[in-house]
């Protein structure tokens, strides 16, 4: 008799115990159980227009419905681009704008995973076993959870520009051309010997009424005294 009820009460122990592991490691960052639906929901915030509310019904008619979307709906109030009551806010109208939209998410981003921004300067190109390590430290959460976080941050990063903010190579550092422009799409940040590489963009005005070679004079002149190049020396 007494063996017969101790595989019951041992079965009650290590569910407790799971119970206990789940409640204890609840993780302190968002995730979904649909990073793939996520990814595709941010997408679409650019296209269509602003919502009510970003509810189950919604994301069923952008053919995102289905078991996970409350999973969904969780990490967008999380980042702040829904209220308690899933009504876009002021994050979520910024986030609409394609060209200014996902420098906006980046800083909720940099908010939402302070502490994986205290760890890396750049987080998001982190490989897997370092963000691993960090969820593990600053979240929780059992190993299948863990992973959910990891495709979670992935999904959120893809969609935000976090190059005005980088610390190695963003918007510090950059020459801004007097238009408002700076060299965003220049990924080789230092030369060989590690000092910043400046991108110069030059207006010149050139005078009337001169030969070919006064101007050639003029390029001579700007390759010399900005480049430091000899005339005839190659680029």
């Amino acid at each position: 008799m007494r063996s017969r009820n101790r595989p019951k009460a041992e079965s009650a122990k290590r569910g407790a115990a799971r119970s206990y592991t789940r409640s204890g490691t609840e993780p302190k960052l968002p995730y979904t159980t649909a990073p793939g639906a996520l990814r595709k929901s941010l997408a679409q915030v650019h296209s269509k227009p602003k919502p009510p509310k970003v509810n189950n019904a919604l994301l069923s008619a952008w053919s995102l419905g289905g078991g996970n979307a409350n999973s969904i709906i969780r990490v967008l109030k999380a980042l702040g681009l829904l209220n308690s009551s899933s009504e876009p806010t002021e994050h979520y109208e910024a986030f609409m704008h394609r060209g200014t939209g996902p420098a906006r998410l980046a800083a909720r981003v940099r908010e939402v995973y302070k502490p994986l921004f205290d760890a890396y300067h750049q987080p998001y190109k982190e490989n897997d076993e370092t963000l691993r390590n960090l969820f593990n430290i600053n979240s929780g959460g059992a190993e299948g959870t863990i992973t959910f976080q990891i495709q979670t941050f992935k999904a959120i990063c893809e969609h935000a520009d976090f190059t005005s903010g980088d610390v190695d190579g963003g918007s510090r550092g950059r020459v801004d051309d007097g238009g408002g422009k700076s060299d965003a799409g220049k990924e080789r940040r230092s030369d060989d010997a590690g000092r910043p590489v400046i991108h110069n963009d030059l207006h010149i005005h050139l005078p009337e009424n001169k030969s070919a070679r006064d101007y050639e004079a003029i390029f001579e002149d700007i390759a010399r005294h900005i480049y430091g190049r000899k005339p005839g020396e190659a680029e």
